[in-house]
């Protein structure tokens, strides 16, 4: 991805991003009990975005439109 595509997405993955991490990684662990799976609206397109959290608190995301924002490992 470039440098300019990625400035793009970077506003809608952080959005996705901090959304994910403040509804499942909440003090004082900052990790959920059991791994969860789940979607919720992209920030970006409105369309389903994908994502994963797992107990050490490390998440994932992939919209399921193409060419849209995903992160991982994050």
């Amino acid at each position: 991805m470039t440098t300019a595509a990625f400035s793009a997405q970077a506003p809608h993955i952080r959005a996705a991003l901090a959304h994910v991490k403040r509804t499942y990684c909440a003090p004082p662990t900052f990790a959920p009990a059991e791994k969860v799976t789940g979607h919720l609206e992209c920030p970006r397109c409105k369309s389903r975005l994908n994502f994963t959290v797992l107990t050490s608190g490390i998440t994932s995301g992939r919209c399921t439109s193409g060419s849209c924002i995903s992160w991982s490992m994050q």
